[in-house]
């Protein structure tokens, strides 16, 4: 160790050695009070204690003193953070920001649980089912921005709210904007908004521990027509029309899109969203079966629909040069075939439904938007012509991938639509497997066994009894007066022998000859 040089012995200690070979130790540290030209704390020394007068006491109280000095300046930098929190201005972009960088970081970590198996972060995120899973979060961010977007290009000198500190902003400044700054948006829109708002701030309060309340907790303002009431759907022969127009679309080459054809008929005949549609690939089909395999994006979830043979045999077609994992919606202008959805239902989907269902709307109209028919329409159009052919509203709900009777029933928002008739159809569905059932019993009872069954059957109303019992008299008068073979009811092992004989005795001379042709016997 070289004599008169400081050596640092870790955690703001050193120690230095004298000519006449004596330890002294110091504790190092800078004086806040004392800052250099560049602003910062001089760096001075504490004595603590040499090696020649040490003694425990010495090294006790030196222990102290160095840990007093540590945890006091721990105690300033704490004071330094709490300050700079102070002083940080929480705006709504920031709250934001905050709330969707958690937000995403969070989803992030879960998507890569998943499919981030032997991809790098990059790979990752170019990964198909990765970026739809992260769609939800960039629209609700778009829609806040679009908002806001807005408030900054007004040209009213109102007040932006967005940079003013959440702690400070007034409910009235908020009812002030919405109420002169929003007026192009729809009801439903603002409240969107606002709740979304409502949302992330509450979280950055919690989050961030801020003293302050929510400002958009209790606002003072009437919301009318919140929730749209889209009651207009399209007709069976309206449906039939717009198919027919986007099979025959051309644009002004004279060359079609397929997809403009192809998205309108998946959503007919699956009922399915946009985003649902729109990642429909060629594996998505199980010919075989008459299956389409769907993703709900709202649930998470996969979810199946029946197809009819038209649609088989049209897709088997179509997707014939297709590769297994291509989605039915894509970018045909491209040489390079990109493995990835579109992330819009096509335009030219909306300029045909503008021009053959929106003329005279005006869209900007909070009542004319409630009437105008778009790419959505289609989901409800299809189930609401279901309901009215009264098609059990579980069929419905299972096809429209809805969790509950109540989530259809408001969805179809058909007034005048007797819902117990739809009560019936599905009752009507448990009597159909009933009669089922029954008919399979048909074949191992005999008229008698049956009838105790129906006595028996939780299911089997006093009508359906006497029913059966009129029809066992029937077949005795047939028995006793049509034919001469002295059979009865008893004599026949099931009623399904029973009713056979019944039916072609009459092409037969004898009951031997209805034997040896039918290969039945009693």
């Amino acid at each position: 160790m070289e004599v008169g040089k400081y050596i640092s012995l870790g955690n703001s200690i050193i120690v230095r050695q004298s000519t006449n070979g004596i330890f002294s130790y110091f504790h190092s540290y800078r004086d806040k009070n004392d800052k250099d030209k560049k602003g910062n704390g001089k760096v001075k020394r504490r004595p603590l204690f040499t090696t020649e007068k040490a003694d425990e006491k010495a090294y006790i109280k030196a222990i102290l003193m160095s840990k007093n000095l540590v945890i006091s300046e721990m105690e300033e930098k704490r004071e330094e953070v709490k300050q700079e929190k102070i002083d940080e201005k929480y705006t709504l972009l920031y709250m934001k920001r905050y709330y969707f960088d958690k937000k995403a970081e969070k989803k992030h970590f879960e998507l890569k649980r998943i499919y981030g198996n032997g991809l790098s972060e990059e790979e990752l995120k170019n990964n198909t089912n990765y970026k739809d899973k992260l769609y939800n979060f960039t629209k609700e961010e778009n829609r806040i921005d679009k908002a806001f977007n807005e408030i900054y290009l007004d040209e009213e000198k109102t007040i932006k709210f967005m940079e003013v500190d959440i702690r400070e902003l007034l409910e009235e400044d908020i009812e002030t904007v919405v109420n002169k700054k929003l007026h192009a948006m729809s009801q439903k829109s603002i409240f969107n908004l606002i709740s979304l708002v409502r949302a992330f701030t509450n979280y950055g309060i919690k989050k961030l521990k801020l003293k302050c309340h929510n400002p958009f907790a209790h606002l003072d303002i009437d919301f009318k027509n919140v929730y749209r009431n889209r009651e207009r759907y399209l007709r069976k022969e309206q449906i039939v029309s717009l198919l027919i127009r986007c099979e025959e679309d051309k644009n002004k080459f004279g060359k079609s899109n397929p997809n403009v054809y192809n998205a309108v008929y998946l959503a007919i005949l699956t009922a399915g969203r946009k985003m649902t549609i729109l990642s429909v690939q060629k594996k998505s089909f199980d010919f075989d079966n008459k299956i389409l395999h769907l993703y709900n994006y709202k649930t998470e979830k996969f979810y199946k629909v029946f197809l009819p043979d038209e649609a088989i045999n049209y897709f088997q077609k179509f997707l014939k040069d297709f590769d297994n994992d291509e989605y039915v919606i894509k970018d045909f202008k491209s040489k390079i075939k990109k493995k990835q959805p579109f992330r819009a239902i096509p335009k030219r989907v909306y300029e045909i439904l503008d021009e053959m269902f929106n003329q005279g709307l005006d869209k900007s109209n909070n009542e004319d938007r409630n009437q105008v028919i778009n790419f959505h329409s289609l989901r409800r159009s299809v189930a609401t012509n279901l309901a009215l052919s009264n098609v059990s509203i579980f069929k419905i709900m299972k096809l429209l991938n809805h969790s509950d009777i109540a989530q259809t029933q408001k969805y179809l928002a058909l007034p005048d639509l007797d819902m117990t008739t739809e009560v019936e159809n599905t009752h009507s569905d448990i009597y159909e497997y009933i009669k089922l059932k029954r008919e399979t019993l048909q074949s191992s009872k005999s008229a008698l066994e049956y009838l105790e069954y129906l006595k028996d059957d939780n299911f089997s109303s006093q009508k359906d009894i006497s029913a059966f019992e009129k029809q066992i008299s029937d077949w005795s008068f047939k028995l006793e007066n049509e034919f001469d073979d002295n059979f009865t009811v008893n004599k026949f092992s099931t009623v399904e022998y029973l009713k056979h004989y019944l039916e072609y005795r009459n092409e037969f001379s004898t009951i031997n000859e209805y034997h040896e042709e039918t290969n039945l016997t009693i």
